[in-house]
């Protein structure tokens, strides 16, 4: 468990400062409550494109899969970004 949550911290950082700050706070204050398929929506998150999970997590588009629109919900709520 603790090589995986290794592995998922070292993929947050995302070059995007802010973007690392709201994926590494998520990962360290919530991943542990998520369902399996959470986690795993969690880890098809990070390999998406920068410049796709922000527009995701600032609301401006919609990602098309149900599991990554779930976890985007959840990681907004968690930074109360609406």
């Amino acid at each position: 468990m603790e090589v995986e949550r290794s592995r998922l911290l070292w993929r947050c950082r995302r070059g995007i400062r802010e973007m690392d700050i709201v994926l590494q706070t998520f990962l360290n204050q919530s991943y542990d409550t998520l369902s399996d398929a959470d986690k795993n929506a969690f880890a098809q998150l990070l390999d998406e494109a920068d410049l796709d999970i922000l527009n995701w997590i600032m609301g401006k588009d919609e990602p098309k899969n149900d599991g990554m629109k779930n976890i985007i919900v959840l990681i907004r709520q968690s930074r109360q970004i609406d």
